[in-house]
Protein backbone atom coordinates (compact mmCIF):
# COMPACT_ATOMS: atom_id res chain seq x y z
CA UNK A 1 0.00 0.00 0.00
CA UNK A 2 2.82 2.40 0.82
CA UNK A 3 4.40 1.80 -2.58
CA UNK A 4 1.06 2.45 -4.31
CA UNK A 5 0.65 5.71 -2.41
CA UNK A 6 4.12 6.95 -3.40
CA UNK A 7 3.59 6.03 -7.05
CA UNK A 8 0.31 7.95 -7.14
CA UNK A 9 1.83 11.07 -5.60
CA UNK A 10 4.91 11.02 -7.85
CA UNK A 11 2.84 10.38 -10.97
CA UNK A 12 0.53 13.32 -10.25
CA UNK A 13 3.41 15.60 -9.24
CA UNK A 14 5.21 14.76 -12.50
CA UNK A 15 2.08 15.64 -14.45
CA UNK A 16 1.78 18.97 -12.66
CA UNK A 17 5.41 20.04 -13.10
CA UNK A 18 5.40 19.05 -16.78
CA UNK A 19 2.23 21.11 -17.31
CA UNK A 20 3.78 24.30 -15.87
CA UNK A 21 7.40 23.91 -16.97
CA UNK A 22 7.73 24.43 -20.74
CA UNK A 23 11.05 22.55 -20.96
CA UNK A 24 9.55 19.38 -19.43
CA UNK A 25 8.64 16.60 -21.86
CA UNK A 26 6.51 13.48 -21.68
CA UNK A 27 9.44 11.12 -22.23
CA UNK A 28 9.82 8.73 -19.26
CA UNK A 29 13.56 9.38 -19.05
CA UNK A 30 12.98 13.10 -18.57
CA UNK A 31 10.34 12.94 -15.84
CA UNK A 32 11.26 15.64 -13.33
CA UNK A 33 10.34 13.71 -10.14
CA UNK A 34 11.88 10.41 -9.10
CA UNK A 35 11.66 8.16 -6.04
CA UNK A 36 15.08 7.48 -4.55
CA UNK A 37 17.38 7.73 -1.56
CA UNK A 38 18.89 11.20 -1.77
CA UNK A 39 21.82 10.01 0.36
CA UNK A 40 23.01 7.96 -2.66
CA UNK A 41 23.10 10.98 -5.00
CA UNK A 42 26.45 12.14 -6.33
CA UNK A 43 26.33 15.47 -4.50
CA UNK A 44 26.15 13.52 -1.22
CA UNK A 45 29.12 11.35 -2.14
CA UNK A 46 27.14 8.47 -3.67
CA UNK A 47 27.29 7.05 -7.17
CA UNK A 48 23.63 7.22 -8.22
CA UNK A 49 23.64 9.39 -11.33
CA UNK A 50 19.95 8.67 -12.01
CA UNK A 51 19.01 11.18 -9.29
CA UNK A 52 20.78 14.10 -10.97
CA UNK A 53 18.63 16.94 -12.38
CA UNK A 54 15.56 15.59 -10.58
CA UNK A 55 13.27 16.33 -7.69
CA UNK A 56 14.12 13.33 -5.54
CA UNK A 57 11.46 11.92 -3.21
CA UNK A 58 12.91 10.09 -0.19
CA UNK A 59 11.12 8.40 2.69
CA UNK A 60 13.01 9.63 5.78
CA UNK A 61 10.76 8.50 8.62
CA UNK A 62 7.65 6.47 9.52
CA UNK A 63 5.69 7.07 12.72
CA UNK A 64 2.57 5.38 14.07
CA UNK A 65 -0.46 7.58 14.69
CA UNK A 66 -1.50 6.57 18.21
CA UNK A 67 -4.63 8.76 18.21
CA UNK A 68 -6.54 6.31 15.97
CA UNK A 69 -5.64 3.04 17.66
CA UNK A 70 -8.28 0.46 18.60
CA UNK A 71 -10.65 1.28 15.77
CA UNK A 72 -12.92 -1.26 14.12
CA UNK A 73 -10.87 -4.21 12.88
CA UNK A 74 -13.21 -5.80 10.40
CA UNK A 75 -15.11 -5.29 7.15
CA UNK A 76 -18.15 -6.60 5.29
CA UNK A 77 -17.17 -9.03 2.53
CA UNK A 78 -19.53 -11.22 0.48
CA UNK A 79 -22.35 -10.79 2.97
CA UNK A 80 -20.26 -11.69 6.00
CA UNK A 81 -18.45 -9.70 8.68
CA UNK A 82 -14.75 -10.51 8.38
CA UNK A 83 -12.64 -10.00 11.51
CA UNK A 84 -8.99 -9.02 10.95
CA UNK A 85 -6.06 -7.63 12.90
CA UNK A 86 -6.58 -3.92 13.73
CA UNK A 87 -5.40 -1.44 11.10
CA UNK A 88 -2.17 0.40 11.86
CA UNK A 89 -2.23 4.02 10.74
CA UNK A 90 1.16 5.52 10.05
CA UNK A 91 2.50 8.94 9.12
CA UNK A 92 5.11 9.07 6.37
CA UNK A 93 7.69 11.84 6.23
CA UNK A 94 8.64 12.52 2.62
CA UNK A 95 11.66 14.63 1.72
CA UNK A 96 11.50 16.40 -1.65
CA UNK A 97 15.02 17.45 -2.66
CA UNK A 98 15.65 19.62 -5.73
CA UNK A 99 18.85 17.99 -6.97
CA UNK A 100 19.83 20.28 -9.85
CA UNK A 101 23.20 21.75 -10.82
CA UNK A 102 21.58 25.15 -11.32
CA UNK A 103 20.51 26.64 -7.99
CA UNK A 104 17.89 28.78 -9.72
CA UNK A 105 16.35 25.74 -11.41
CA UNK A 106 16.40 23.88 -8.09
CA UNK A 107 14.54 26.66 -6.28
CA UNK A 108 12.01 26.93 -9.11
CA UNK A 109 11.23 23.20 -8.97
CA UNK A 110 11.03 23.30 -5.19
CA UNK A 111 8.31 25.94 -5.34
CA UNK A 112 6.48 23.87 -7.96
CA UNK A 113 6.32 21.08 -5.38
CA UNK A 114 4.91 23.50 -2.79
CA UNK A 115 2.36 24.78 -5.31
CA UNK A 116 1.24 21.24 -6.06
CA UNK A 117 0.59 20.30 -2.43
CA UNK A 118 -1.01 23.67 -1.74
CA UNK A 119 -3.68 22.65 -4.23
CA UNK A 120 -3.78 18.96 -3.24
CA UNK A 121 -3.81 18.58 0.54
CA UNK A 122 -5.95 15.43 0.55
CA UNK A 123 -5.40 12.38 -1.63
CA UNK A 124 -8.16 9.88 -2.35
CA UNK A 125 -7.13 6.80 -4.29
CA UNK A 126 -10.36 5.13 -5.31
CA UNK A 127 -10.42 6.98 -8.64
CA UNK A 128 -6.71 7.62 -9.17
CA UNK A 129 -5.49 5.61 -12.18
CA UNK A 130 -1.72 5.46 -12.51
CA UNK A 131 0.34 3.83 -15.24
CA UNK A 132 1.82 0.55 -14.02
CA UNK A 133 -0.73 0.05 -11.21
CA UNK A 134 -3.51 -2.48 -11.55
CA UNK A 135 -7.11 -1.69 -10.68
CA UNK A 136 -6.78 -4.11 -7.77
CA UNK A 137 -3.89 -2.07 -6.33
CA UNK A 138 -6.07 1.03 -6.32
CA UNK A 139 -9.14 -0.76 -4.95
CA UNK A 140 -7.09 -2.16 -2.06
CA UNK A 141 -6.63 1.42 -0.86
CA UNK A 142 -10.39 1.45 -0.20
CA UNK A 143 -11.72 4.74 1.11
CA UNK A 144 -8.35 5.84 2.48
CA UNK A 145 -7.71 9.59 2.54
CA UNK A 146 -4.16 10.81 3.09
CA UNK A 147 -3.63 14.35 4.37
CA UNK A 148 -0.45 16.14 3.33
CA UNK A 149 1.05 18.70 5.71
CA UNK A 150 4.14 20.86 5.36
CA UNK A 151 6.55 19.92 8.13
CA UNK A 152 8.86 22.69 9.34
CA UNK A 153 12.12 21.73 11.04
CA UNK A 154 14.19 23.68 13.53
CA UNK A 155 17.81 24.49 12.64
CA UNK A 156 18.95 21.71 14.98
CA UNK A 157 16.64 19.22 13.28
CA UNK A 158 17.87 20.41 9.87
CA UNK A 159 21.43 19.73 10.92
CA UNK A 160 20.54 16.25 12.19
CA UNK A 161 18.57 15.38 9.04
CA UNK A 162 21.23 16.40 6.54
CA UNK A 163 23.99 15.03 8.73
CA UNK A 164 22.38 11.60 8.37
CA UNK A 165 22.00 12.08 4.60
CA UNK A 166 25.57 12.99 3.80
CA UNK A 167 26.09 16.39 5.38
CA UNK A 168 25.48 18.59 2.30
CA UNK A 169 22.18 20.44 2.33
CA UNK A 170 20.24 20.95 -0.89
CA UNK A 171 17.04 22.93 -1.53
CA UNK A 172 14.30 20.77 -0.03
CA UNK A 173 10.88 20.64 1.55
CA UNK A 174 9.58 18.04 4.02
CA UNK A 175 5.98 16.84 4.09
CA UNK A 176 4.10 14.75 6.61
CA UNK A 177 1.61 12.35 5.04
CA UNK A 178 -0.95 11.49 7.69
CA UNK A 179 -2.92 8.34 8.31
CA UNK A 180 -1.82 5.79 5.73
CA UNK A 181 -3.66 2.58 6.71
CA UNK A 182 -1.62 -0.63 6.88
CA UNK A 183 -3.38 -3.97 7.26
CA UNK A 184 -2.42 -7.53 6.40
CA UNK A 185 -5.14 -9.33 4.45
CA UNK A 186 -5.31 -12.12 7.03
CA UNK A 187 -8.82 -13.16 8.04
CA UNK A 188 -9.20 -14.18 11.67
CA UNK A 189 -12.89 -15.01 11.72
CA UNK A 190 -16.02 -14.98 9.56
CA UNK A 191 -19.36 -14.03 11.07
CA UNK A 192 -22.82 -13.73 9.64
CA UNK A 193 -24.51 -10.34 9.71
CA UNK A 194 -28.08 -9.43 10.59
CA UNK A 195 -29.86 -8.10 7.52
CA UNK A 196 -33.42 -7.86 8.89
CA UNK A 197 -35.37 -8.23 12.10
CA UNK A 198 -38.67 -10.10 12.27
CA UNK A 199 -40.91 -8.30 14.73
CA UNK A 200 -43.86 -10.53 14.02
CA UNK A 201 -45.11 -12.20 17.19
CA UNK A 202 -46.97 -15.46 17.10
CA UNK A 203 -49.71 -16.38 19.52
CA UNK A 204 -49.74 -19.57 21.60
Amino acid sequence: MGGTFLKIIIDQLNQYIQSVEPHSTSAPTSLPVKLGNIATARFAGGDNGDLSEKVVVSLVNIAEEAAVKNLQNGKIRNGQYVSMHPVVHVNLFLLFTANFDSYEVAINHLFRVIEFFQGRKIFKFKNSPVAGLSLQNIENMGEAEITIELNTLSFEQLNDLWGSLGGKQMPFVLYKCRLLPIQMEQVLQHEGIITEIDLTTKGP
